[in-house]
């Protein structure tokens, strides 16, 4: 009996799993694993306010990403199985409006490309990944200007999760709620600022294979600035992820951990901004360890 191609399929559903957590969204490892957002190519300002009423943006984006290793329950890198290569190919529809002095509101949706090529053949799949929506509420709100800003955000699958063992899963196939704070800081005559953000993710019940990952604290903090018509940012993301549950089972050696950096650059490119971000894992748990690249055309309107 060949038991390569079922241990390349589960090896390739841990990896995908991994890159969703990352990315808030399927692919790139990323989107990171820690941003309330999946496009690692929005470079936060140095206020992190909440966008004036009637002003809003939209972002198109891709990220790809290759993965030939995973960092294992020990935090060691380790090749996957079978020689397997892990490939995903993302596009991403962000966008952010204004809807009253103080509030803002975020949604996006991502399709995802995924291959995995292993000794004995590849397995493909196509579709959308996780729909995320979230809501930004500043203390303008209340007629204060403050930079800061609560952020509550929530996911739900676009797909659903296989059944088959052998088809690649888009999503984790549960829903997720999360809650974060963020804030920035620009020091007055200095040529950068200082952004970030901590919060909280509380990870649903996938009911069709009754699994439940570990809820995860995520946290990230940037340095930025220009020089001349370039805007760069140099940013850390850290994960850190609760035991998951399956079957009624307690999987404590897989709790997720991820450190990654992600530099990023910024030009305005016509009536728009492009925007390019490589995230570099650093250390983990339980996830890929790939490089990815993203990029992103952001439109702004009503400023």
């Amino acid at each position: 009996m060949n038991i390569v191609a079922p241990m390349k399929l589960v090896l390739a559903s841990v990896a995908l799993l991994g890159s969703l957590a990352l990315l808030p969204g399927g692919a790139a490892a990323q989107a990171i694993c820690s941003a309330p957002h999946s496009s690692p190519t929005l470079l936060e300002s140095a206020g992190n306010r909440t966008l004036p009423h009637g002003q809003g943006w939209i972002q198109l984006s891709t990220s790809v990403n290759r993965a030939t290793e995973s960092f294992n329950p020990f935090g060691d890198r380790q090749d996957f199985l079978a020689s397997s290569v892990f490939h995903t190919r993302s596009a991403y529809v962000t966008a952010a409006y204004g809807v009253m002095r103080g509030m803002e509101i975020w949604g996006q949706i991502p399709v995802h490309h995924l291959r995995v090529d292993a000794a004995n053949g590849e397995s493909r799949k196509t579709g959308v990944g996780d729909v995320r929506a979230a809501v930004r509420l500043s203390p303008a709100l209340f007629g204060v200007e403050a930079p800061v800003a609560l952020r509550v955000g929530y996911k739900v699958p676009g797909a659903d999760f296989p059944v088959d063992a052998t088809e690649l899963p888009l999503t984790e196939g549960q829903h997720d709620l999360e809650v974060s704070l963020e804030s920035g800081w620009q020091p007055e005559a200095l040529p950068f600022y200082v952004a970030g953000w901590a919060g909280y993710r509380w990870r649903g019940e996938n009911e069709d294979n009754d699994h439940r990952p570990g809820d995860e604290t995520f946290a990230h903090l940037a340095l930025g600035g220009g020089l001349g018509v370039l805007g760069w940012q140099i940013g850390v993301d850290a994960l850190w992820g609760g035991v998951p549950v399956d079957q009624g089972l307690r999987l404590t050696g897989q709790k997720r951990r991820l450190i990654q950096v992600v530099p990023s650059v910024a030009v305005a490119a016509g009536p728009g901004t492009l925007e390019a971000s490589v995230p570099v894992p650093l250390s983990g748990r339980n996830l890929p360890a790939g490089y990815g690249l993203s990029l992103g055309y952001r439109l702004g309107w009503g400023g």
